[in-house]
């Protein structure tokens, strides 16, 4: 299909991915991923970059092209570095060190396995991608790091689906520990069962070479022979590195035992052209010093990221300190601000509170005025008629709550006096009635039970049998003070 944009590309580069997955011996077309790696850097698509990268190196690996494979390889650790994207960084430093191990070069070998394990340094191996730990294992394996190796892959086998595409994967490396573990038995009945998927033709020379020894160890010459002529049949299309060398010693071994001379010095001279390219890429240099020399390298750079990183930690210090003190004077500033209000609320509320008590002083006076009419109506009704008219022409008498029966104003009079005495007394006693509550609150106000008659214009008598209903409903002693017991109470 033409690729003319990101989206084709994409999916062009999706469907080479999953077919690569199935069979990895399954390459798409190299002019066409190329095309989509040009649309995916001018997208600036990190992520579509570093898979097709990954993928077209492989194709490089595959058609032999050595130095356009590490070029490509490089540009995508460029591209991961920017990206501060370690697991990917982990990857392709794997691949390099994987691919300077298989043509011997231990210097290299030794420099790209070191960068990929730091890496990953800080990650945790359950927090890692498959991809990602199953590379991990392979290290460990060229590390001979077996039962190590093992253990770990029985624990990814334990939480990856059976229709995974890594299940084959997993189980071919299983197989290479237990034969380095020499647990043959094991390793044949798993070499056996991943053959029947395996289409790679690298991966299946690693298990018909496995397979071969093992049988040879077990004394079945058959099954060596056929496993050896399968394996010999894949050695044409690929470089093993090691590997072959291994191989090829088995093989010369058993035509010797069998005094097959022939097969023997063929195998014997493919031994020694392998040896022979070998010390050509290892150019004199022994492991010992290639991993001198990359250790001084290693500790240069580590050297002068120390020098980087003392700058900005003390840029760093710098630019804390600076914060800190923009963020002390805001602080302050707050401070102040807050000192003023809450000076503003204090002054409001002084002023609030002499209101408060000037109402409470008229409210007062009303109650007084209230006590001395109604006294006066009750003890001289004759001689103050005229009195009291005179108190109306003034509008003395329309204005108090008590002898204009205007109760609702009262109990907010009384709420205001008394700290809510009313409210408090009817959310508390809601059983007493009208009357009951009226008595209560002219008894907090300091009202006489004559005075209380009088303002209700019944006698004596009538007061003392409410108050007696009262201290019945609010579960008051006999004869006890009404007004302490509430006060108490509420």
């Amino acid at each position: 299909m033409p690729i003319k944009n990101s989206k084709d590309a994409t999916e062009y580069l999706l469907s080479a991915l999953a077919q690569n997955y199935i069979n990895e011996d399954c390459y798409p077309q190299k002019e066409k991923l190329q095309k989509a790696i040009k649309i995916f850097k001018k997208e600036n698509l990190a992520q579509q970059q570093l898979e097709a990268l990954f993928l077209l190196a492989h194709i490089y690996k595959n058609d032999k092209e050595l130095d356009n494979e590490i070029l490509t390889i490089e540009n995508a650790i460029n591209i991961a570095d920017k990206e501060k994207d370690n697991e990917w960084l982990f990857h392709l430093y794997s691949y390099l060190g994987e691919m300077y191990i298989q043509q011997f070069n231990s210097l290299k070998f030794v420099k790209y396995q070191t960068l990929a394990n730091l890496c990953i340094k800080d990650m945790e191996f359950q927090d890692m991608t498959v991809s990602a730990q199953i590379q991990v294992i392979k290290n460990m394996l060229n590390l001979e790091q077996y039962q190590e190796a093992y253990d770990s892959l029985l624990s990814i086998e334990s939480n990856v689906s059976q229709n995974s595409v890594f299940v084959n994967e997993i189980m071919r490396l299983k197989g290479i520990a237990l034969f380095r573990m020499h647990k043959l038995d094991a390793c044949i009945e798993t070499m056996e069962k991943v053959l029947k998927n395996e289409r790679s033709t690298e991966h299946k020379f690693t298990c018909h070479s496995i397979l071969t020894y093992c049988y040879y160890q077990k004394n079945d010459m058959d099954n060596a022979k056929i496993h050896k002529q399968q394996a010999m049949a894949c050695t044409g299309d690929i470089e093993n590195g090691p590997a072959d060398i291994e191989f090829y010693e088995l093989c010369a071994k058993v035509a010797g035992e069998n005094n097959e001379f022939k097969e023997e010095t063929e195998c014997l001279y493919n031994i020694k052209s392998r040896y022979e390219t070998a010390l050509d890429n290892i150019n004199g240099q022994s492991l010992d010093k290639a991993i001198q020399a990359y250790t001084h390298i290693h500790e240069k750079k580590l050297y002068n990221r120390k020098v980087s990183l003392y700058r900005y930690i003390l840029i760093g210090l710098l630019v804390f300190v600076c914060i800190g003190l923009l963020l002390y004077i805001r602080k302050r500033k707050k401070q102040v601000y807050r000192i003023l209000a809450l000076q503003r609320q204090i002054d409001s509320l002084e002023n609030l509170q002499n209101m408060k008590d000037e109402m409470k002083g008229f409210i007062q006076r009303d109650f007084e005025i209230a006590k001395k009419i109604a006294m006066l109506r009750v003890t001289q009704k004759a001689q103050s008629e005229k009195f009291l008219k005179d108190l109306e022409k003034h509008h003395i008498i329309e204005g108090n709550d008590l002898l204009t029966t205007h109760w609702a104003q009262f109990y907010k009079h009384i709420d205001i006096y008394f700290d809510g005495f009313f409210s408090k007394l009817t959310n508390e006693y809601p059983a007493l009635n009208e009357k009951e509550i009226q008595l209560c609150c002219m008894l907090v106000s300091g009202f006489k039970t004559e005075e209380i008659a009088a303002i209700w214009m019944n006698s004596v008598f009538s007061v003392h049998k409410y108050k007696t209903n009262v201290r019945k409903k609010i579960n008051a002693p006999e004869g006890a003070d009404i007004i302490i017991f509430l006060t108490e109470k509420l």
